[in-house]
């Protein structure tokens, strides 16, 4: 009877802790999230309103209040309100959502590649490297990291 109790005691001791972990997840930004693979948050702009992940796939998903644009130097990127992909520790992969104005064409950016201090951004057919220091900050929809410009120009955010 005493070993029954002790299986029943292990059981339940493994249960509630897969319970609190699960939580303790459940509470993370998705920011958060993405440190845990080895992403700085500005790979996400500001405003994410929560987020969906498989840890045994890598499936994930990111929801926005809308679809948000922004130009950062010379680029114009686009999210759509959802943004899908598979994450794993220093690759994001199947990305959808996520796309870059270069010169008059919008291409998507499939993939996100962390190689040490570097994030490679896929398209496809070509890829650019950017120092992760360029991501420690999260942009903000409509106007990217010139918010304080933008906004005393008399333009609203997206």
């Amino acid at each position: 009877m005493s070993s029954l109790r002790i299986i029943l005691c292990i059981l339940l001791s493994l249960t509630l802790t897969h319970a609190l972990l699960t939580q303790q997840q459940d509470s993370l930004s998705a920011y958060e999230v993405l440190a845990q693979y080895g992403f700085p948050p500005g790979i996400l702009p500001k405003g994410v309103t929560g987020y969906a992940l498989n840890r045994e796939t890598g499936e994930f998903a990111a929801y926005l209040e809308g679809s948000c644009s922004f130009v950062i130097e010379t680029y114009t990127l686009k999210y759509k309100s959802t943004i899908t992909g598979v994450i794993t520790n220093g690759k994001l992969s199947k990305l959808k959502g996520v796309s870059v104005k270069i010169l008059l064409l919008w291409l998507n950016i499939v993939e996100v590649v962390r190689d040490g201090d570097e994030l490679q951004f896929s398209v496809g057919i070509a890829s650019a490297n950017f120092g992760v220091v360029n991501f420690l900050e999260s942009p903000q929809c409509g106007c990217g990291f010139d918010c304080k410009n933008f906004n005393q120009i008399g333009v609203s955010s997206i």
